[in-house]
């Protein structure tokens, strides 16, 4: 991809073009300091044993970058080099919709405001994307963690999971748009937070399995 993305774009394209392997680099929800890379095998799905030892093997081997590693032009001159970001920013949506769309009235008549943050990460753009394809309301962005940035300067865990202490910027955001849900995505858009404000005024930040049950429940 010639440009950021989110995590979920790798396993998708690698099943849609039926590639060998996908690589997000990426240190995920971690701290700043960290970095690092996740890598998805031919059907779609995150490496397993033994292919994560081998690629700890070989990368044992190989400290020394070799001096082709420093050809720069090398990605932008190979035949073998190709961009698909536009085509799967179009495809990604437009399936994911074919496969979970349902109960069309609902959604255009949905007067809830949704409050989103990327966690200083790559999702904004295309949870953008995603709720036009769904048809729903536009999201209201957290100002300061709608942009990428790898200091996570408001946060320091970026990691929607930890609870309300994560959201507490998207809470503030919700409380003055004066919206009921709040969607939060880690850095590289793969994790996801979900909460809804009470009649009590409170947030509930829902767990896991609490989420589960709601995705199971729609489908």
């Amino acid at each position: 991809f010639s440009d950021i993305s989110p995590t979920p774009y790798i396993p998708f394209s690698v099943t849609r073009f039926n590639a060998v392997a996908g690589v997000m680099v990426t240190a995920s929800h971690n701290p700043k300091e960290d970095n690092g890379y996740k890598v998805y095998w031919e059907n779609g799905a995150q490496i397993i044993p033994p292919h994560d030892r081998e690629i700890s093997r070989h990368i044992a081997e190989n400290l020394e970058p070799w001096p082709s590693s420093w050809n720069e032009r090398l990605a932008g001159e190979s035949s073998l080099r190709s961009d698909p970001l536009d085509e799967i920013n179009r495809t990604y949506p437009s399936q994911i919709c074919e496969s979970v769309c349902v109960k069309n009235l609902m959604r255009k008549e949905t007067q809830s405001k949704f409050v989103y943050t990327a966690m200083h990460g790559v999702g904004y753009r295309f949870v953008r994307l995603l709720f036009e394809a769904f048809q729903l309301p536009e999201v209201i962005p957290v100002s300061e963690q709608v942009d990428p940035d790898p200091d996570f300067p408001t946060v320091k865990f970026p990691n929607p999971e930890e609870g309300k202490s994560a959201l507490d910027l998207a809470i503030r955001t919700g409380n003055r748009h004066n919206a009921t849900i709040i969607l939060a995505n880690d850095p590289d858009a793969d994790r996801l937070a979900l909460a809804e404000k009470q009649s009590t005024g409170e947030w509930k930040v829902f767990n896991g399995n609490e989420i589960g049950s709601l995705l199971g429940f729609w489908a």
